[in-house]
């Protein structure tokens, strides 16, 4: 009778232990009526450049030859305005500008730039000026092309996410990543952000309305968004096999208790 009702408790112990409320697995638990404010926006255009980016660069001119010099259809550091030569990763690395180890960019004729942690507006005032000690008239185009960032951890579809536009969210990369399992963390979720050696971690809490000012709110460049599993995960994973055991094991149990 002692060793029946140890079973049951064991058995009622793994139910509970698999079982979350829907507090965990609720967003903005205290999120109210009230007005809030939710840290400045970042913007790609504020972002400063960084070693390994790669540049969108493109020069227009009303002579046609100077145009083709810069933008021509074949060779690296080239852009022909087609979707063929801005579709994939493969041909955004061939046709961009790299930013080297030294923080330079190197464009036909004007040569080596410096552009290391200057905005793309600064960039683009750059090239113009060089550019223009050259040739009349042009315009130029800078875009960053390698805005990607990594979604990881209890996703349902973790892994590295491209961003076309100046900005994105936390919350639109976890959607993007098609929202989070229910072994997330909620409470726990981590963005490393950084570049070389000099790395940051940032915590967020889903839960409370609070990470809207959280500086990690926009993510930027080459960030990694980890979602945290709970710590009863592998008992929650497990607890129908532990389910069977103590059932068969009880069972078992009665069974020959019966015959004896």
């Amino acid at each position: 009778m002692i060793k029946l009702k140890l079973l049951l408790f064991l058995f009622i112990s793994v139910g509970f232990g698999s079982c979350r409320s829907n507090k965990d697995l609720t967003y903005f638990q205290n999120l109210s009526s009230e007005n809030f404010r939710t840290q400045a926006i970042f913007s790609i255009e504020n972002y400063k450049l960084q070693e390994s980016d790669n540049l969108y660069i493109k020069v227009v001119s009303v002579d046609p030859n100077v145009s083709q010099l810069f933008n021509s259809s074949s060779g690296s550091g080239s852009f022909g305005g087609t979707s063929q030569q801005y579709g994939s990763e493969v041909t955004q690395h061939l046709n961009g500008y790299q930013v080297d180890k030294l923080g330079f960019v190197e464009l036909p004729i004007v040569g080596k730039l410096f552009v290391l942690n200057k905005t793309l507006l600064d960039a683009r005032e750059l090239i113009y000026h060089e550019i223009k000690k050259y040739f009349k008239e042009v315009t130029v185009y800078v875009k960053l092309m390698s805005f990607e960032y990594t979604v990881m951890g209890e996703v349902s579809k973790p892994g590295v996410y491209s961003c076309f536009k100046n900005t994105r969210t936390i919350l639109e990369a976890i959607s993007q990543a098609s929202g989070t399992t229910d072994y997330a963390k909620l409470k726990n979720v981590i963005v490393l952000r950084g570049s070389g050696e000099e790395k940051q971690s940032i915590r967020i809490d889903f839960t409370d309305r609070s990470f809207l000012n959280s500086e990690a709110y926009y993510l930027q460049p080459d960030d990694v968004v980890y979602v945290c599993p709970d710590k009863y995960k592998n008992a929650r994973l497990n607890s129908s096999t532990y389910s069977l055991l103590l059932t068969s094991i009880t069972t078992l149990i009665v069974f020959l208790k019966y015959i004896n």
